[in-house]
């Protein structure tokens, strides 16, 4: 929980420099204030069944508070989960983790636009993209930033007993006089065993690899090879290894857009996508010292609703979006989501 809480808040924060941005951006242009989030808020209102009372400058009032409201919960929720998943969005770097994180927003946000029809991508100009591409970079900076906290201080290393003197010396006829009767000399300490991973931090980590793989079925296996996993076996921790896992990562992400590829739904595709997203959790449960069976069901689980979620999302905003654009989003997060959880 307090990942989760840690990561809220610097979503809050996030959400701040996004707004910042956003309103030196209608300084600098003239703009006026944006009304997607007020109709948004409204469209997902008519969607619950919920009423907005008042009529005229106060129902639009309401709008807009509920429409800032359900932004700042956007980023709340974004930053919660990259809180719970700190440790591999700090492995992400400072170039990528800021892009994937604000990344990651920008799609929710757009996708939720673009699927509520309230706004059209496909007739967003250049001003419209950068308006929407900097205020969410300015988050995933804030965000990332917030989530590095104090660097760790580096363990000292245990100090080397000092050698026994020799038989007969001064030195050791004096720690023998020290010894009580019966005492024995005492022994070196043992070298620390390898802890392993906690249970619930791997089933989560095997929820998002199984997820990706639900949209990619490559993507999770090749960000294990490409991070030379501990739990891989040691002939896919070559270079050969690597350079065939890109190769086929990125087959599937062209072969994905070809209008004669199968569904995803398919059964051999279903069927391959659950075998690819456990062996993904085995490997990773290798890494983590833990039992498989648990990861792996998780992670299969994951990305058969996944696999679902993301083929029935995609048909529905294809009808709003020219259907490339959402694939290479849905590239970008199940490229974002294996790399959180091989980290």
């Amino acid at each position: 929980m307090k990942k989760i809480a840690r990561g809220a808040v610097a979503g809050a924060a996030g959400t701040t420099a996004l707004n910042a941005v956003g309103y030196a951006d209608m300084v600098l242009r003239g703009r006026t204030a944006s009304s997607v989030p007020a109709r948004v808020a409204e469209q997902l209102a008519g969607r619950v069944g919920l009423t907005i009372p008042g009529s005229g400058a106060a129902r639009q009032n309401r709008l807009e508070g509920l429409g800032a409201l359900a932004g700042i919960a956007t980023g709340a929720g974004v930053g919660a989960v990259a809180g719970q998943l700190q440790g591999a969005v700090r492995r992400l770097g400072p170039l990528a983790g800021p892009a994937v994180i604000g990344g990651v927003a920008m799609l929710v946000t757009d996708l939720a636009t673009a699927g509520l029809g309230v706004s059209d991508p496909r007739t967003w100009d250049s001003g419209s993209w950068l308006s929407d591409v900097v205020p969410h970079l300015a988050f995933g900076a804030v965000v990332y930033a917030a989530l590095l906290g104090p660097p760790s201080r580096t363990a000292v290393p245990p100090k080397t007993p000092p050698a026994a003197p020799a038989e007969g010396s001064e030195g050791s006829q004096a720690g023998d006089a020290e010894r009580e009767p019966g005492e024995l000399a005492s022994a070196e300490p043992a070298p620390p065993a390898t802890l392993a991973t906690p249970a619930f931090e791997v089933l989560q980590r095997a929820a998002v690899l199984g997820a990706a793989t639900g949209m990619r079925s490559t993507v999770a296996l090749a960000a294990l090879v490409l991070r030379r996993s501990d739990g891989l076996p040691a002939a896919l921790r070559n270079p050969a290894a690597r350079r065939i896992a890109v190769i086929a990562d990125g087959a599937e992400l062209v072969a994905d857009k070809l209008p004669m590829t199968p569904s995803r739904l398919d059964p051999p595709g279903l069927v391959g996508r659950l075998i690819s997203a456990g062996l993904a959790a085995a490997v990773l449960a290798r890494s983590a010292h833990r039992a498989p069976i648990p990861a792996v069901l998780t992670a299969s689980a994951a990305a058969l609703a996944a696999a679902r979620i993301c083929h029935d999302d995609r048909a529905a905003l294809a009808r709003r979006v020219p259907d490339p654009v959402v694939a290479v989003a849905e590239d970008a997060l199940a490229i974002g989501l294996a790399a959180l959880g091989s980290g």
